[in-house]
């Protein structure tokens, strides 16, 4: 459940500075560590701290049960989650949340519009991956000057005798008695592509009951709603420079802003943050379904629409197309844009993107 993509949210105006009446609603701001392995930043203008202090306490708190239930690595006590409808695989049907029954649907719903692309039932291929990042970044922390990381790559027989067992049908839900049943015993649910998007749109959508304004960011994943009340009608959010180094280092920078002005959703999708580096070659965490490898096409991917679910399955769909195909894909969806990095720095932007970026707009060629 990691995709942890580099994107800085910051109001454009760093500091208010209020002359005159003092305001009914000041600027708030916080961090908190933990839920879905990220950083989750919160930005709202309120009319006091414990006002802010009760929304973030609703945020973090949402975000904390949430990736309970999506989690596939950890159990807990009174919770039947995702990790347990795997355990259950092929033995019997799991009684669980809506949350879990709706995110399972969505994931249904948008393998079938990505063709594929956007598959949960990889978990058995994702974990060989994920097992091998792990021995890699253990031998990463303990490497001394000089020396190399030597690693095998996952095995290409071993990964196609588990690609045998990603059929999404084998997903049974029942919706009369709120169970899930995997029918293959072999089959893995891996949620991680779409659960922390389609986690902060739940959220967000009990925060609007009470919130008219908020921008959150949890990792690669950012929401706003209403408007900035400092006189300004958007919200700006930096798209960081997805490049880096020989060394395989990040070149630190913004490409540019996106300004949203209502309810929008901004995500990031990169291999740039994750990644290992074996024999000069840099494989990063999404995987393809097709190479059962992770493809560089691009350094970057970032989404704009209005539903962060949304957004975060297309992130992962639109990361293993081609440019052509991502940009036909994207451009006959309705309210859906796109910026896509390739790994020689060409810049490709949907039709609509310009009207979310900054004036000088970025260096591209447009589709």
């Amino acid at each position: 459940m990691k995709k942890i993509s580099s994107i800085i949210m910051s109001v454009v105006a760093a500091t208010l500075i209020f002359t005159g009446c003092t305001p009914k609603f000041e600027k708030y701001s916080t961090m908190m560590i933990g839920p879905f392995d990220t950083v989750i930043s919160v930005i709202s203008y309120q009319p006091s701290q414990e006002a802010f202090d009760e929304m973030a306490q609703f945020i973090g708190d949402n975000y904390i049960y949430l990736n309970k239930l999506y989690n596939i690595y950890d159990s807990y006590d009174g919770i039947n989650n995702i990790k347990t409808i795997n355990d259950n695989a092929g033995v019997k049907p799991v009684e669980v949340e809506q949350e879990i029954i709706d995110l399972l649907k969505f994931s249904k719903e948008w393998y079938e519009k990505s063709n594929g692309k956007m598959n949960v039932a990889m978990g058995s291929v994702l974990r060989v991956w994920h097992d091998v990042r792990d021995e890699y970044d253990a031998k990463r922390e303990n490497l001394k000057d000089g020396e190399k990381i030597e690693i095998q790559l996952p095995d290409i027989e071993l990964l196609k005798e588990k690609a045998k067992h990603t059929d999404i049908n084998c997903i049974e839900i029942d919706d009369k008695n709120n169970t899930v049943f995997i029918t293959d015993p072999e089959v893995q649910l891996d949620v991680g592509a779409v659960a922390k998007g389609f986690a902060t749109e739940i959220i967000c959508d009990k925060l609007n009951e009470k919130y008219d304004n908020y921008a959150i960011s949890a990792g690669g994943n950012v929401k706003t709603h209403g408007h900035p009340k400092d006189g300004r009608q958007r919200w700006g959010i930096g798209i960081e420079n997805p490049a880096v180094d020989e060394n395989f280092q990040k070149i630190a920078g913004n490409i540019d802003m996106a300004y949203f002005n209502t309810d929008m959703s901004l995500v990031c999708s990169g291999g740039y943050q994750r990644f290992m580096v074996i024999e000069g070659k840099r494989y990063h965490h999404i995987v393809d379904p097709v190479t059962l490898y992770p493809e560089e096409v691009y350094q970057g991917v970032s989404i704009i629409c209005e539903d962060s679910g949304v957004a975060d399955a297309l992130s992962t769909s639109v990361f293993l197309m081609k440019p052509d195909e991502a940009m036909n894909f994207i451009n006959e969806l309705d309210n859906a844009e796109c910026i896509l990095v390739e790994m020689d720095g060409t810049v490709h932007i949907s039709q609509g993107a310009n009207a979310y970026l900054g004036s000088a707009g970025v260096d591209s060629n447009t589709k």
